[in-house]
């Protein structure tokens, strides 16, 4: 197989596609359950139901913008100068900047100058312009320049602003700010930047996000709009590399947040305790140059973590401060040949182990630091949109929980668009989107990357079936794992079943036949419950299957008492068929009953994608509201009185069952909604039959007794089976059991 790869490098581009092409083929006809794959994945998957919002993009992408669900991201092509929050030439008057500083910050932002106070003032113009919401304080340090209005910084209103008595060059500054800083994180932040809306908050927030931080770094951009740095790489030699330097600063690759070997000092924020602990910039590398990339060092063997933040942007006019003259024999630049030397004799051993050569290959792996940890490729239809559907939801989670284990994830949707803010939300959670007009296709990546992949793990039959042969060929040594989510088959046989419907009965064949294809050829298959498990093992008793945690809650609530609302409200994505038949089976079989008891009680259909039959539904007591945001969707939760989750056909654990033991809401449901979840029925009611459930409902209704009983019964069951730390600690046995 690496031969095979090896003699394609060195064909043309062409000849590289067409070889692509003729060795899927080629596998498609030795194995003949890919033949039937191949076909049934490529097809028009008009038969298949549950297919249709996942093959006919156009349809869902047109119902979505009619809802406002999102905005399609066009390309964007960036300007040729970026619009500076201060004009670069601007003459400021100080005494018109007035900053909003706080007597106890949270975040103190030290600015070491050497003269140049236009310079100075500019950049606190920026902060004027978008100014912390948190409290913060400004620390301007004039190193003793001598230079003629070098004192104008010190009348901004707002601004500590300290002159040194004597010389001690940028380190040193720094250091001696950083001793007199009242916040409990420090802002290092050069004079000749200009900071962009919510760049601080950005740097603050992601500590609150990521605990191990230890410090943060902005994206630096030269004041053109070109990227000047997208966190740094630091080589085994000791030589570094500003990341995506002269490159597009949208571009997918410098926008996602990930850890780094270092961050330029320009723009850096860490917290002050561990600064302290650290003594701050090493004074062996007076007057300045590598103090910032020996400080991200100690920070990583201290056990904390170096990341860079995209969402923070910074403009870097490089070299106002220090020039750009890099001849050793010149000016202050000569000490980044003298410092190099001290930091390679300081961390020889360190970079030995843990960083790359320099080559060009290199670079993506040197950029996410893969020297120890694993890259993970992720497939998928679309991006997630996890307040969507829940599918989206059980995706997102379980890449949050692998990029808290350490992966590097690569996250490959088949459809190429960002679906507005989703992509953005994705990569400032630490994942690598794979998106935009250029990516060129899955076959391209994969073999340009795939024998940098540690494991692949595909979601959805149809989109799994035609790559698998690709992922095979070209990350021959990835270890794979298919996320089946549910038995898509079972799903469509229960489906027609139902509805007596023989062209569902047949499309259940045929995707029986694809699933259990894929079953057999990767290494792991994975299901939210052990019935499936179960199930597969009872057909191919030689594969490996093994049931993951489908979802986890950080918070589960408890009301202190019933409310006193007659409500009830049923959620589920109705883009799903059987979420719409549960809909109509609710209103128009059990709901009769329960008003015959309780008139005055409404029902609300909350989700997205309602169906035309959904929305006929509406009426005085039954509101359709289709899709709702998070936060409306808890206050829906909290009026209610009652969650039900009526579903006749379906498979695999619901989302909507568990998120509602999870909202301090009785939950009614059926055996096909308690499906894959043991012990349930202690937490909920459960009923197959419309009267059954109506009396439940009713129950629930009148007895508070009752009702506070069941609301704490769901919450000991979410603590003990939905945990975000018991997930974490299931995919990280999934990832070794693939390995094994």
């Amino acid at each position: 197989m690496n031969k095979n790869r090896n003699s394609v490098r060195l064909q043309p581009r062409s000849a590289v596609v067409a070889h692509q092409r003729a060795e899927a083929t080629t596998a498609v006809r030795k194995q003949p359950w890919l033949k039937s794959v191949h076909h049934a994945a490529t097809k028009s998957a008009q038969d298949l139901v549950h297919w249709v919002r996942d093959k006919n993009h156009l349809r869902v992408t047109q119902r979505r913008i009619k809802r406002g669900t999102y905005v399609i991201a066009t390309p964007y092509e960036p300007p040729a100068m970026l619009e500076l929050p201060v004009a670069q030439q601007a003459r400021i008057d100080p005494r018109t900047i007035e900053l909003d500083t706080s007597e106890a910050p949270d975040v103190s932002i030290i600015i070491p100058a050497y003269g140049k106070a236009d310079v100075t003032l500019r950049c606190l113009a920026s902060l004027h312009r978008f100014q912390p919401t948190m409290p913060y304080e400004v620390i301007v340090v004039e190193d003793a320049s001598g230079e003629p209005g070098a004192e104008r910084p010190g009348l901004v209103p707002g601004v500590r602003f300290v002159v040194n008595k004597a010389n001690l060059g940028f380190l040193r500054s720094c250091n001696a700010a950083a001793q007199m800083a009242r916040g409990r994180y420090l802002l290092l932040l050069n004079n000749d930047t200009q900071v962009m809306a919510e760049a601080v908050d950005a740097l603050r927030q992601t500590f609150e996000a990521h605990p191990l931080a230890g410090l943060v770094g902005s994206k630096l951009i030269y004041p053109d709009g070109r990227l000047q740095e997208a966190g740094g790489i630091i080589w085994s030699d000791g030589s570094g590399r500003n990341h995506g330097r002269m490159g597009d600063r949208f571009a997918p690759e410098y926008n996602y947040l990930r850890e780094t070997d270092y961050v330029s000092g320009a723009s850096i924020m860490v917290e002050a305790a561990l600064w302290r602990q650290l003594g701050g910039f090493d004074e062996r590398f007076c007057p300045a140059y590598y103090e910032d990339t020996d400080l991200a060092m100690q920070i990583r063997q201290a056990g904390r973590l170096v990341i860079y933040q995209p969402a923070s942007s910074v403009v870097h006019l490089e070299g106002v401060s220090n020039g750009t003259d890099a001849n050793p024999g010149s000016g202050i630049k000569r000490f980044q040949y003298v410092n190099a030397t001290k930091f390679l004799d300081k961390w020889r051993a360190v970079l030995k182990t843990d960083h790359f050569p320099d080559t060009q290959e290199n670079i993506p792996l040197a950029a996410d630091r893969a020297r120890h940890r694993p890259v993970v490729l992720v497939t998928n239809d679309l991006v997630v949109q996890p307040d969507v559907d829940a599918g989206s939801r059980a995706i997102m989670q379980s890449l949050q929980a692998l990029v808290a284990l350490g992966c590097i994830v690569k996250y490959w949707p088949e459809n190429p668009n960002d679906f507005g803010h989703y992509a953005d939300a994705m990569r400032l959670a630490g994942i690598d989107v794979i998106t935009g007009p250029h990516r060129g296709n899955f076959g391209d990546w994969v073999y340009r990357h795939g024998a940098h992949v540690s494991y692949v793990i595909m979601h959805r039959p149809h989109i799994t079936a035609p790559i698998l042969p690709l992922v095979r060929q070209f990350a021959a040594q990835a270890h794979t794992i298919y996320y089946g989510h549910d038995l898509h088959y079972q799903r469509v046989r229960a489906q027609g079943k139902v509805q007596t419907d023989a062209s569902l009965l047949k499309s259940s064949t045929r995707l029986h036949e694809i699933e259990a294809g894929i079953w057999q050829h990767v290494d792991v298959s994975v299901y939210f419950s052990q019935e499936e498990v179960d199930a597969i093992l009872a057909q191919c008793p030689w594969v490996q299957a093994q049931a993951v945690q489908a979802y986890c809650f950080d918070e589960v609530v408890v009301p202190p008492k019933a409310t006193a609302l007659q409500r009830l409200i049923f959620v589920a994505g109705f883009g799903h068929p059987p979420n719409v038949d549960a809909a109509l089976w609710l209103v128009e079989e059990v709901m009769p009953k329960v008003w015959a008891e309780e008139p005055a009680v409404e029902l609300s259909l909350v989700g997205s994608k309602p169906t035309k039959e959904v929305l006929a539904l509406k009426s005085d007591r039954v509101k359709v509201t289709g899709w709702v945001s998070d936060e409306k969707l808890a206050e829906l939760y909290a009026d209610s009185r009652v969650a039900v989750v009526p579903l006749r056909f379906g498979a695999g654990v619901k989302h909507k069952v568990v998120e509602a033991l999870a909202q301090g809401v009785p939950l009614v449901t059926t055996s096909v909604g308690a499906q894959g979840l043991p012990g349930v029925d202690k937490a909920c009611r459960v009923a197959d039959n419309a009267q059954a459930l109506a009396r439940h409902i009713v129950t629930l209704l009148r007895d508070d007794a009752a009702w506070v009983a069941q609301v704490n019964e769901a919450a000991t069951y979410i603590h003990d089976h939905f945990s975000r730390s018991s997930l974490q600690a299931q995919l990280a046995e999934l990832l070794q059991a693939a390995a094994d």
